[in-house]
């Protein structure tokens, strides 16, 4: 007899989700089994943070009740590492007769050095892995000469051409008729998160739901409202997409049918979303065609001699909110508070960082990684080497965001500080981005950097590094 096991990583979901439903689709006799395996120690020198683990955790306990209705017990077993993990993977289709093995691929190195080993040593099982994560499998959009791309215009270019090629419709999960089984307990991952995650949807329903809502509501006018922090002019389906609980195809999906049209011919307002599904894509094409990006290492190597100057007392009033430039300050304490920032800011708070304050972007990359619901290497790491003008296709050094600039134009009422930094609340708007400029309200801090030589600091910093 038969004997599938479907080993789930982030792709916490049953609906459209590749594994599954080739795993699913078979005889009733079939036996199916499923599991979620830690690497603890692993994932925690990678920086995974408590509310990663905590919405993990979550997403985990309802896909297992979706599961143990449809006749499949899910496993969730505490390991340290990868190695660990093969080894129980080994001795568990020995052990339980497993003919078949399904799961979705990820791209990181390390899961990549795992999963090859893993299928070549696995004797006797049909190990299968399926695209999933992204909506088109890395290696498929190549340059002339067969390279991967480094710049994104072009690689959304030729991302677009190959897309139209291609089916892209959600997989069908079949309907079971399995008799119901008990929901397995498990030792928690984490039993409390940092911060207030409320926000975020932990099952499918409720995550088809508010992809809905944003298509239906915000999507038309997403490029006019999507740098604006102070309203709900973004999605905010990027942790479910992170760990898996809703899929790009989904997205896509519910997008056209609203809009009765492919992707290509979205109006540019509504296009502007699809675009940073191609930017996610993009990040994690990256990673399999750059493994350095994977390894804590700087996409251009030349700027791995940056004299960095990692101020201490600098970097933690950054990580505490406490820097005097309100921008920068709402976006921290926005991340602590809820487990997120809008995407704006942080690019915000991470120029600031590595160009005003001229910090290493891995300092900020780990906090990011320890905080953020939605961590995801491919787009932290994109993201930050992006503004620390370190990364593929960054920002060219000498363009620096003015962090009070930036707060006017998206933020100019400051509605979004005032949120986070109530001290601000009762001085003028015209002055809530720079209060320096006038009387600093009690207990509110002056800046503890000037802009403008900060800025040319950073400049000079880079000008040498290129001399």
């Amino acid at each position: 007899m038969q004997h599938r096991l479907i080993w789930f990583r982030d792709d916490l979901r049953i609906n459209d989700n590749a594994a599954v439903s080739a795993a699913l689709n078979c005889d009733s006799d079939t036996r199916i089994s499923a599991v979620f395996l830690t690497a603890d120690d692993e994932w925690e020198s990678f920086g995974y943070g408590k509310n990663r683990l905590y919405y993990t955790e979550q997403l985990l306990r309802n896909l297992a009740i979706a599961l143990a209705q449809h006749g499949v017990q899910l496993q969730v077993v505490r390991l340290p590492n990868y190695d660990a993990q093969s080894r129980w993977m080994g001795d568990f289709c020995q052990r339980e007769q497993v003919t078949d093995l399904y799961f979705n691929q990820e791209y990181q190195w390390n899961e990549r050095i795992r999963d090859h080993q893993l299928a070549t040593s696995l004797d006797g099982v049909n190990v299968q892995s399926f695209v999933d994560r992204v909506l088109l499998q890395p290696g498929t959009v190549l340059t002339g000469d067969g390279r991967y791309y480094s710049v994104f215009s072009p690689f959304k270019k030729r991302w677009l051409s190959v897309y139209q090629e291609n089916n892209h419709l959600p997989y069908q999960t079949l309907n079971m008729t399995r008799s119901q089984v008990a929901t397995p307990q498990w030792t928690s991952l984490c039993e409390a998160p940092e911060s207030d995650l409320s926000a975020f949807a932990t099952d499918e329903r409720q995550i088809q739901i508010d992809l809905k809502d944003f298509v239906d509501h915000r999507l038309a006018d997403y490029d006019s409202n999507r740098n604006q922090p102070s309203i709900r002019g973004t999605s905010r389906l990027s942790a479910a997409l992170a760990r898996g609980l809703l899929s790009p195809r989904q997205c896509v999906r519910v997008a056209e049918e609203a809009l009765s049209r492919p992707i290509w011919d979205f109006p540019a307002g509504a296009f502007s979303w699809v675009n940073e599904l191609i930017w996610r894509d993009f990040y994690q094409h990256l990673l399999i065609g750059f493994p350095r990006l994977s390894k804590n290492k700087a996409f251009r190597p030349e700027t791995e001699a940056l004299q960095w100057r990692n101020n201490s007392e600098e970097i933690e009033s950054w990580k505490s909110g406490q820097t005097g430039i309100p921008i920068v300050d709402a976006g921290m304490r926005e991340l602590k508070q809820t487990g997120w920032m809008h995407n704006r800011v942080r690019m915000v708070v991470a120029q600031f960082l590595t160009k005003n304050l001229l910090c290493d972007w891995r300092i900020g990359e780990a906090h990011f990684m320890q905080f953020l619901v939605d961590s995801d290497l491919g787009a932290n790491n994109g993201g930050w080497q992006w503004s620390a003008s370190t990364g593929t296709d960054a920002a060219p050094y000498f363009r620096v965001f003015n962090p009070v600039s930036q707060g006017e134009t998206h933020d100019p009422d400051g509605q979004y500080i005032c949120r986070f930094i109530p001290e601000l609340a009762n001085i003028q708007k015209s002055k809530r981005h720079a209060p320096w400029l006038g009387s600093i309200p009690s207990g509110y801090r002056p800046p503890i950097v000037d802009l403008k030589s900060s800025r040319q600091r950073a400049i000079d910093a880079f000008k040498d590094l290129k001399s």
